[in-house]
């Protein structure tokens, strides 16, 4: 299918399936290391650290989920009603994948199926009671091997890209508010105060971002705050970085090309340029000194607005602003 050919409805689907899938494997890797941490932590910093994974999870925080640690697990993963939800997401996720079935490989509905299924089957309370890691672990392989197959085995044409563009707009939020909980204030929306973070939180940390072997691969075993700013934010190419993710939101929105309305769409380039320099030349020496919070808040903001800009103008465009009268 062409670029203009597209309909705006199947971008939309294939779009946000994307961004559920890429929500529900960073939730899972998230809460499957905290759990872990947990064994070598005082209550007290398991606590504070609990609040840190509610608040990257559930925007807003508020009262979203409660209750002791494996409770707050449990319902970020299989609770139904709790719209922070892995279950949530890969239900969400199904569900536009079913709107373009026909687009997407049989291989990707099938792993997607999969997914579904291994969450809503009758002994998945069981099997997550017996060993949460474990489940928690398995169903994050799953979200690869569907990136995997979606490389695979759909061709890489327009609506490849969408998929691609969702993946890259998640992620650069996602790893933003990770980093937005550990470094300076708290977020308006987390109403918890707070000690900073602790040595092991920040092994913890580079861990829930998948960076750990590779941050050590450029600083060795050297863990320290600034340094791990500098890597999860600026660093070109590792692929859960932030400068990563905007790279390819930028390179997304190229491929896309005139295939929307062409105003709108050139807002979402400059927005995403915009972006894409601001990691290009920043110094987290100065992010250090200065307003990191503001500094991350500020790329949280910018993809927010790409994405509108992105819908204006691919998704909820008017017929005649891309077809002449």
């Amino acid at each position: 299918m062409s670029s203009a050919g597209m309909l705006s409805r199947v971008a939309d689907s294939l779009y946000w399936m994307a961004r559920y899938l890429e929500r529900a494997e960073h939730s899972s890797r998230v809460l499957a290391v905290k759990l872990e941490a947990m064994l070598d932590q005082t209550p007290e910093d398991a606590a504070e650290a609990w609040v840190r994974v509610v608040g990257a999870l559930a925007w807003p925080m508020l009262d979203e989920v409660s209750g002791q640690p494996i409770e707050i697990a449990r319902q970020l993963t299989l609770e139904k009603a709790q719209r922070s939800s892995i279950m949530s997401s890969v239900r969400l996720a199904r569900d536009n994948a079913r709107q373009v079935r026909e687009l997407i490989s049989t291989e990707m509905w099938g792993q997607i199926n999969q997914q579904y299924l291994r969450l809503t089957a009758h002994d998945a309370p069981q099997l997550w009671k017996a060993q949460p890691v474990e489940f928690l672990r398995d169903i994050a392989d799953d979200f690869l091997l569907f990136a995997g197959i979606t490389d695979s085995t759909m061709r890489h044409g327009e609506g490849w890209h969408f998929i691609q563009l969702g993946r890259h707009i998640e992620r650069a939020l996602l790893v933003s508010r990770l980093l937005d909980l550990h470094f300076g204030k708290m977020p308006d929306d987390v109403p918890h105060e707070v000690r900073a973070p602790r040595y092991f939180e920040w092994i913890t940390l580079l861990k829930q971002a998948t960076a750990f072997e590779a941050y050590c691969k450029v600083y060795t075993a050297d863990v320290q705050p600034a340094k791990i700013a500098e890597f999860l934010i600026f660093d070109p190419e590792f692929p859960h970085s932030i400068r990563f993710a905007v790279d390819g939101i930028q390179k997304e929105l190229r491929h896309l090309g005139p295939g929307g309305a062409s105003g709108k769409r050139l807002q979402a380039e400059r927005l995403a340029g915009r972006l894409k320099a601001s990691l290009d030349y920043g110094q987290i020496d100065e992010l250090m000194a200065g307003d990191i919070d503001a500094f991350l808040r500020g790329i949280q903001s910018s993809c927010k607005q790409i994405h509108q800009a992105t819908f204006d103008a691919f998704i909820g465009y008017a017929v005649d602003e891309i077809l002449p009268g």
